[in-house]
Parts: C-alpha cells; sequence; structure tokens
C-alpha cells in the first residue's frame, strides 16, 4: 500500500515520504554544498597567503641639500652640481650655506656619480700691490680663473645619510660625500676636519 503524505503540525508543510531516492539526492546535495565551501575556503587561503602586508615604502630617491668645502688656496666663484647651483667658497672654508638641492638615491650604488661643475680662481698680485686700484683695474690686471668640469663617484653612504658635501680639494680634485655630520665629528666618512689655512713662514 502507498505511504500517504505526512503533514507537519508546526510548519503546516507536507513533508515527502522517506524514500531510498530521497535520501539519495539530499546527500548529493549535501555533497556539493560541501565540495563548494571546500573551494571557497581554499581559494581564501590562498589568496591570504599570498597576499603582502601593507608596509610603507621607502621614497627611491630625496632631494639632498648641497654643501661645499674648499680645501685649496684659491677661491671657488660657484659650483653646479647637476645643474644645481652651490655657492661661492673663500680659499680654506665653506660648509656654512646649503643650497638647495640635488636628487639622490635613498640607496647607495657602487656606479653612482654626479657632474660637478666650477670656477675657481685666485688674484696673482698680493693686495699690498691691488689695494689701491678699482674693481676693474684689479680684475684686468691680476685676476685669473678656471672654469672646470668632473663627473665623479659618490662615496659610499648610508640609508640614512642626508646632505650632499662636495669637497674642493688641491690639483683641481673633487669628493663628494652624503652625510650630515660636519668636519671633524669622528663618524664623518671623509675622517677629514675642517680645512685650515696653512701657517705662513716667519
Amino acid at each position: 500500500m502507498p505511504v500517504e503524505p505526512m503533514t507537519s503540525a508546526v510548519s503546516g508543510l507536507q513533508r515527502l515520504p522517506r524514500t531510498p531516492m530521497n535520501h539519495l539526492s539530499a546527500l548529493l546535495r549535501w555533497l556539493a554544498a560541501l565540495a563548494v565551501a571546500g573551494w571557497v575556503l581554499t581559494g581564501c587561503q590562498s589568496v591570504a597567503s599570498t597576499a603582502s602586508p601593507s608596509q610603507p615604502q621607502k621614497a627611491k630617491s630625496f632631494a639632498s641639500g648641497i654643501t661645499g668645502y674648499n680645501f685649496t688656496n684659491e677661491g671657488v666663484q660657484y659650483y653646479v652640481v647637476d645643474g644645481n647651483y652651490g655657492s661661492n667658497l673663500p680659499p680654506y672654508g665653506g660648509g656654512g650655506a646649503t643650497s638647495c638641492c640635488v636628487r639622490v638615491p635613498s640607496q647607495w650604488q657602487s656606479d653612482l656619480t654626479v657632474k660637478v661643475d666650477w670656477v675657481i680662481g685666485h688674484y696673482t698680485q698680493p693686495w699690498e700691490k691691488r689695494q689701491h686700484m678699482t674693481l676693474e683695474e684689479e680684475t684686468a690686471c691680476c685676476w685669473t680663473q678656471r672654469t672646470l668640469t668632473k663627473t665623479v663617484p659618490i662615496e659610499r653612504y648610508g640609508p640614512d645619510d642626508d646632505g650632499l658635501q662636495v669637497f674642493f680639494l688641491p690639483g683641481d680634485e673633487i669628493k663628494v660625500y652624503v652625510s650630515d655630520l660636519g668636519l671633524g665629528h669622528e663618524d664623518h666618512p671623509s675622517g677629514m676636519a675642517y680645512p685650515e689655512r696653512p701657517a705662513t713662514k716667519p
């Protein structure tokens, strides 16, 4: 005898009779739902494992002020670093004025260079012979200067160093450092002291 449909007293909905076919259909639906849930969970875990945490990235370069030091007996009239002007420097002086600015990579590289153009000059006659001349006469008579250009490496610096320093050395040599330390500091990468004028012989 066929089984009559049963009515739920709670919901008022009819329940299907429990037959082997109904059990099979429910099992298949359950397995399908389980497969979908597993696929979604695996996908989420994959995305989570490949996603990198949000971290601020350090800038690839920064704008550095330019400072010069002159270790020669000639005056640096002006100098230019990669197209950016520095101030004039007296003989055996400098380090005071900072000009703006030149782009410097945050990470030092062994092939890192800058182009330095500069004009350097001096008077060929002592002040005693020039003191009564006008500026025009003094320049025409006794002033000589040279315009020079060099591409030079930047010495090794660390990720926290700042401030590009150009050293004008005897023999028209140039050294370039990146440091916010003054000359004479024990940690300055050059190991040099502030330029001093040689003592004159009595």
